[in-house]
């Protein structure tokens, strides 16, 4: 049986370095199987010793090893991106049928081009006042799942000799809401994109294309029943990895609304996964972050630094889009960190961290922390040491008390202390200064320290 399960948490807002902590992992424990939750937003980024360099956004990252993915009901799946990035993972890294190491289960939600239209242009009607989004669908389909359950498309959906029918009358709902977006006003820079994304909704002949995407999806992946996940994987000897997506400063009702996902991003849930499935083994639990605060899109970011960016972005990130929006970087964040692991149940939660990037660090010679912020009076939000509450819920209330306490966010003041960092110090002595301050800072064990792209720059103790 699988004797160790690693579930890997972002505690950010996404963006910490997931893709190459799952990488180290699964070569380090040679896992059989990465188990997919949350969505297919990419991206999780990936690079080898072997010299391949990819995000992925369906497939595990253990790929380039020949560790399996499965594809869990927790997921949201973009039928057409699976076919888009099988075919990159062919024509440009030599995986000659990716699909072979995937399966798929038949509860997965697919977010479909609709549902990514829908996101975009809600986005753009926003126009200078972003919620930030990745623009792929993932959260549309999830909130129309909860709105019109009829309308939901699952895995084993992509076979139905009614699939154009029902791909239809997606569209259809979806045009209904975004009517009053559609015949409104849009940023000037937009309106041309605007318009593209309205013509492919009443374009028949997209219709046409997006059945027959669908339908070769069903023909090329494994699509497996509920109880794979119990009976193939977890009674297979060895290591599997949860590798989920966004990360916990996201999450629905814990992140600051509206500034997060409509999906859930806490551990909890990839555990009750597991419950479910009647694991009972060992599960390690890694908490992922930079070290270096990371936004890529709107929300509060108390500790952004626009004067960091040219030393600790280059090379590492993404550019900006129109749809997350701009890439903050700053000091990193003790204060949400530790709210982020409050909020999935206190230090206990995790059996160690990885700190990621810690290479960027070192180029810009000294890092920068805060511990604590001034502005922290409001009881209601700020214990009396300056910690930010955490309150449960997942209702109305909690959206909106989410929101104002991300309004306090932005009022808030960091203080930012510095160790000063030479080029010349080794990886040990680097790896003993960050594993000492978080472990101090918060109360989990540094596991893993990130010290370059690939898994031979990653150093596990």
């Amino acid at each position: 049986m699988t004797n160790k399960v690693y579930t890997v948490t972002d505690l950010g807002p996404g963006d910490g370095g997931k893709g190459g902590v799952v990488h180290k992992i699964s070569t380090l424990t040679r896992a059989h199987t990465i188990v997919k939750g949350g969505g297919a937003q990419g991206s999780h980024g990936v690079c080898t010793s072997k010299g391949e360099n990819f995000a992925f956004s369906q497939w595990g990252c253990g790929t380039f090893e020949g560790t399996r993915t499965h594809l869990s009901p927790r997921f949201i799946a973009s039928p057409e991106g699976l076919l888009n990035e099988a075919a990159v993972l062919h024509y440009q890294y030599g995986v000659n049928d990716a699909f072979d190491l995937l399966t798929v289960d038949q509860r997965v939600l697919c977010a479909t081009p609709y549902h990514g239209s829908a996101s975009r242009l809600k986005e753009m009607a926003r126009g200078n006042n972003p919620r930030g989004t990745i623009g792929t669908g993932v959260g549309e389909a999830y909130r129309y799942l909860q709105q019109f359950p009829e309308l939901a498309i699952r895995a084993s959906d992509l076979s139905r000799p009614d699939l154009k029918n029902l791909l239809a009358a997606v569209r259809e709902q979806l045009c209904r809401d975004l009517a009053p977006i559609i015949q409104g006003e849009f940023l000037p820079g937009d309106r041309e994109e605007a318009g593209n994304e309205i013509s492919l909704l009443n374009d028949d002949a997209f219709l046409d294309f997006i059945v027959k995407r669908f339908q070769d999806l069903f023909q090329r992946a494994k699509i497996v029943d509920c109880d794979y996940l119990q009976r193939e994987i977890l009674s297979r000897d060895g290591v599997v990895i949860m590798e989920n997506s966004h990360g916990v400063l996201t999450d629905h009702f814990h992140g600051f609304h509206p500034h997060t996902s409509a999906i859930r991003t806490l551990p909890c849930f990839t555990h009750a996964m597991l419950k479910e499935a009647g694991y009972g083994g060992q599960i390690v639990n890694i908490g992922v972050t930079r070290a270096y605060q990371i936004r890529h899109g709107a929300g509060p970011m108390p500790t952004a630094d626009p004067q960091l960016a040219e030393s600790l972005l280059p090379g590492s990130h993404k550019d900006e889009n129109r749809y997350q929006g701009k890439v903050r970087v700053g000091p990193l964040d003790f204060v949400l960190l530790r709210y982020a692991i409050e909020v999935c149940g206190g230090p206990t939660a995790f059996d160690g961290l990885a700190v990621t990037w810690f290479d960027q660090i070192q180029t810009h010679g000294a890092w920068h922390i805060c511990k604590r912020y001034a502005g922290t009076a409001d009881r209601t939000y700020f214990s009396p040491t300056g910690e930010i509450k955490v309150r449960h819920g997942v209702d109305d209330e909690q959206l909106e008390y989410q929101k104002a306490l991300g309004m306090q966010l932005l009022n808030c003041q960091p203080e930012i202390t510095t160790h000063e960092v030479s080029a010349a110090v080794g990886r040990d002595e680097l790896y003993s200064l960050c594993a000492g301050v978080c472990q101090g800072e918060l109360g989990v064990p540094v596991r893993l320290v990130s010290f370059g792209p690939t898994e031979r720059d990653k150093i596990c103790k």
